[in-house]
């Protein structure tokens, strides 16, 4: 793992990287998220899998871009009963295998679906960043906490007849506790890096009349927090988003400019009351060209309605 600062502020105990006990409750759920942007493949994909306080698990690959075509390979399995003693050192869930090895640096995984195959392997380039560390701590119906973590990440993505090798950047998160889909009004998620040194994330929340932000920029050998975002951006008719540009201070006094078009889109549609635009793009940062990926979520009444009224 690349170093930053000793000791960064919000350096996370590394019992976080494993599963949690969760109560027996309607919105209980532990999930982890791990990112392929590929632009120069023309083609992004992510896994996604979950636990609810039940134990009940789920798991999603999605392959999507201009290389797949107009409709995404999306394979997914929910309502799965799995162990309560099985944890994230040695996860199953139908065709998903996920192996952390040492904790906050590394993880494996391996996805063997009917259109689809992945295997990624991640190594950190930056100490893990939880939003439980900020003076407010993490908004309660998101999580009890969560951390996010950009790496290197190498393997192999297969469909149709392709196979793809890789070996670039990638992201990962990690969130556990509760999660409420009703809440948030908006958000712009952020992920973005163009060199091992050089990354950045926010999130940027409109829920109960207030504005909640995340994040941390990685540069020049020091990660730090972020205090604040300008972010201007481009929508389509469906409410797409097909470029940002933001400007990012942190808790160190920097400004880092993030920006670029997508490349590739899919809509998922997480919950009945949400809707997640997820955009991989061709980000740079500081003018230097790397990749990313913008999550914006809608309300679905809310997308309905605006889809509607430009027709």
């Amino acid at each position: 793992m690349t170093s930053s600062s000793p000791s960064p502020p919000f350096a996370l105990d590394p019992v976080h990287d494993e599963r949690h006990r969760l109560e027996d409750a309607p919105n209980a759920r532990e999930s982890l998220v791990f990112m392929l942007p590929r632009a120069t493949e023309g083609v992004a994909a992510f896994v996604y899998t979950w636990v609810s306080g039940a134990s009940k698990a789920g798991a999603a690959l999605c392959v999507y871009g201009p290389a797949v075509g107009p409709e995404a390979i999306f394979e997914i399995v929910d309502n799965v009963e799995v162990p309560r003693t099985m944890g994230f050192d040695d996860w199953r869930v139908s065709g998903l295998h996920v192996r952390h090895g040492k904790p906050l640096q590394t993880a494996d995984l391996t996805f063997v679906g009917q259109r689809a195959t992945l295997e990624y392997r991640f190594e950190a380039t930056h100490p893990a960043y939880n939003y439980g560390s900020h003076a407010e701590g993490c908004p309660s119906w998101l999580a009890y906490d969560r951390f996010e973590q950009s790496g290197r990440v190498t393997g192999v993505l297969r469909f149709g007849r392709r196979n793809i090798p890789f070996e670039t950047f990638g992201h990962r998160d990690h969130s556990w506790g509760t999660r409420d889909w009703g809440v948030a009004q908006h958000w712009k998620w952020l992920i973005a890096q163009a060199a091992p040194d050089l990354a950045v994330h926010f999130f940027d929340i409109d829920a109960v009349g207030r504005k909640t932000l995340r994040g941390y920029v990685q540069r020049d050998g020091r990660i730090a927090a972020i205090t604040g975002v300008d972010v201007t951006f481009a929508l389509d008719a469906a409410l797409y988003h097909t470029a940002i540009d933001a400007v990012v201070s942190d808790d160190i006094g920097r400004k880092t400019r993030v920006r670029g078009p997508t490349f590739a889109m899919f809509e998922f549609k997480v919950s009945p009351l949400a809707t997640l635009n997820e955009g991989s793009m061709t980000l740079e940062i500081e003018g230097r060209p790397g990749v990313g990926h913008v999550e914006m979520a809608w309300p679905k009444d809310y997308l309905a309605y605006m889809r509607q009224r430009s027709r």
